[in-house]
């Protein structure tokens, strides 16, 4: 059956005033329907003017705006520590030479253990392009004593001929590690005995062996590996290759573009694939400037974030939902922060997770307030192992959970699975598998060569699929009751979220095989302040009743206009500690592991569930 395109009708505009300056492509699907159900959506633009390599945009605009600063980090002064375009281009270029002089090849990757900076960007950028894969390792890995074991897996997986770390002193620890501590390091930092400095490469001359290395790099060269937070298992070392890179790159710059040279300030981590992917080479593609962010969306590092924005002043922004409610919050109360923040803003975009409608009406009436009008808002959908992307909402997003529509080059395949779709997909920004697992790389993919992704979609309006697609939870996060009733995680989650803002940060489900459904849950940190917490974050008995008295009342309130025992809650408890990196329970990027959760904290979850509970257990 051929595919049928559906858009928006004839006279709709899908760009509000709002948008001015940000072109957005068409709202238009190819749709597929099959007779097996699945059904397979399709981007009607094409997609072409793939670079070969990423690192070829960096010369480009090095020839083209010599000038322009392409990064920028906080120097130990206090002030910005600039890196611009030609300058860049010539470091990577003598450092990729220095690689091969050292014996480098595609068979010895290179491990970086800390995070963002112009050096980590150098070194990356000199083994991509000649064709030396390059590594990204969670710096919690090396610097949280309980992360370690994680650290050696990798380790032992990846083999790496050659070790960075921005402080070698700092990421000593590491050399505990057999399979670290046997490769050559490099530091950013000098002092370090046996260990050279990055700079010292700088200086290098690139002569005939780098122009031929850059030749054999092929779409199927590995440019990267990153590996997956281990939240089901032993972390998964994630192939990316210069055609998922280049082609994600690409495939987002055909829907969505702006008339302004992008300015972005992001502190994602590019061990990640949405910072170290989309972030990082989406700004590069664009030839603009990228502004690292020292700050974290945790209650003692936002305030650098803070400060960073009235600086910088950036034209988009790029984040997750647990970032942006942090963000709403400090824009509501300084205006001054607020006037800085939307002055050159076009753009907002979240992924990673559902952004609660009361975080996007908030940021809204903060946008209409400064600017007179709404601001573009986008989500996007995707994973590590599509480089990231697969949908996007190419057109100004309300929220409610959208995830947009498949990127050009890119096949959408929806299995059904109850009242509700499983995601798969299969395209050129699609790994081929992962290092050194045959096993796991099999049993990613289906019979059609499609990639598994294992989330849960719905359309938002099944009479129109041109309005996408809205995330709705995760297959292995779903889970029974005993009455064999099925739970949508996601979308329950978002709606309990949603119900209890702005007392809670986020929460956690238990319920598998019970009778009812019962939450962990944790406090808002504005509201832990504002009900007197001390430094540590704790507070009083009485406080403490006060908050859970009012997330009760929420949850009533939830539960009657619920339909059934799986929307239903039955009781909850306030968590005093965060969840932990180290523990599995949340990702660097804020992200909450729903599973991790529930097994480290199992004996509260026991509790929730006892017959005779102890005080701190609420029963709605």
């Amino acid at each position: 059956m051929s595919p049928t395109p559906h858009a928006s009708p004839a006279g709709e505009s899908p760009v509000p005033p709002a948008a001015l300056g940000v072109r957005f492509a068409p709202k238009e699907v190819l749709l597929e329907r099959r007779a097996d159900g699945s059904i397979l959506l399709r981007s009607p633009i094409a997609l072409s003017g793939c670079a070969d390599n990423i690192v070829d945009y960096l010369e480009r605009w090095a020839a083209a705006v010599p000038d322009r600063v392409f990064l920028a980090q906080r120097a130990p002064g206090g002030g910005w520590e600039t890196l611009r375009y030609a300058e860049a281009w010539r470091r990577v270029q003598g450092v990729a030479q220095a690689l091969l002089a050292r014996g480098l090849t595609e068979q010895t990757p290179i491990a970086i253990l800390s995070g963002a900076s112009l050096e980590h960007a150098v070194l990356t950028f000199a083994g991509m392009l000649v064709g030396i894969p390059v590594s990204p390792v969670s710096p919690n890995y090396t610097l949280l004593p309980a992360a370690r074991p994680r650290l050696a897996e990798i380790a032992e997986l990846l083999q790496p001929g050659l070790v960075f770390a921005q402080d070698a002193e700092r990421f000593s620890g590491a050399r505990t590690v057999p399979a670290l501590a046997s490769a050559p390091w490099l530091s950013a930092s000098a002092g370090v005995p046996g260990v050279d400095t990055l700079a010292s490469l700088y200086d290098t001359a690139p002569g005939p062996a780098v122009a031929a290395a850059r030749r054999t790099v092929q779409p199927s060269t590995v440019a990267k590996i990153l590996f997956t937070s281990g939240s089901t298992g032993a972390p998964k070392g994630v192939l990316n290759t210069h055609g998922m890179l280049c082609s994600a790159a690409q495939a987002s710059g055909l829907v969505v573009s702006s008339e302004q040279v992008p300015v972005g300030l992001d502190w994602l981590p590019w061990h990640h694939t949405v910072g170290g992917n989309a972030t990082l080479h989406g700004i590069l593609r664009e030839g603009g400037t990228l502004y690292i962010d020292d700050g974290r969306p945790t209650p003692g590092e936002f305030h650098k974030t803070i400060e960073n924005i009235r600086e910088v002043r950036p034209t988009s922004l790029l984040s997750v939902p647990s970032a942006l409610q942090m963000l709403a919050d400090a824009l509501e109360a300084d205006d001054g922060l607020r006037v800085a923040f939307f002055s050159r803003l076009r753009r907002m975009n979240y992924a990673g997770a559902s952004l609660p409608q009361e975080v996007w009406n908030r940021m809204q009436a903060l946008a209409v307030r400064t600017l007179g009008q709404q601001i573009a808002f986008g989500a996007g959908y995707g994973t590590t192992e599509t480089g990231p992307g697969i949908s996007v909402t190419h057109w100004p997003s309300e929220g409610g959970g959208e995830i947009g529509l498949p990127l050009p080059g890119l096949t959408v395949k929806l299995v059904p699975f109850e009242d509700r779709f499983e995601v798969r997909a299969r395209g050129p920004n699609v790994t081929p598998g992962y290092l050194r697992r045959p096993d796991l790389t099999a049993a990613a993919f289906d019979e059609e060569n499609f990639y598994r992704v294992g989330d849960l979609v719905q359309f938002a309006n099944p009479d129109r699929p041109e309005d996408g697609l809205r995330f709705a939870g995760r297959l292995s996060e779903n889970f029974k009751l005993s009455n064999g009733s099925w739970v949508a995680t996601g979308d329950l989650r978002l709606a309990l979220v949603e119900a209890c803002q702005p007392l809670l940060t986020d929460l956690v489900i238990a319920g598998p095989d019970r009778d009812d459904i019962r939450l962990l849950a944790w406090v808002h940190p504005a509201e832990r302040q504002h009900a007197g917490a001390n430094a540590e974050g704790e507070l009083a008995p009485p406080a403490y009743a006060a908050i859970a008295a009012r997330v009760a009342e929420r949850l009533r309130a939830h539960n009657r206009q619920a339909s059934g025992p799986t929307h239903r809650v039955a009781a909850f408890r306030i968590l005093h500690t965060p969840a932990s990196i180290g523990a599995g329970e949340t990702t660097d990027k804020g992200y909450v592991n729903q599973r991790g959760v529930l097994a480290c904290r199992a004996t509260c979850v026991a509790e929730l569930y006892s017959a005779e509970p102890g005080p701190e257990v609420i029963r709605i």
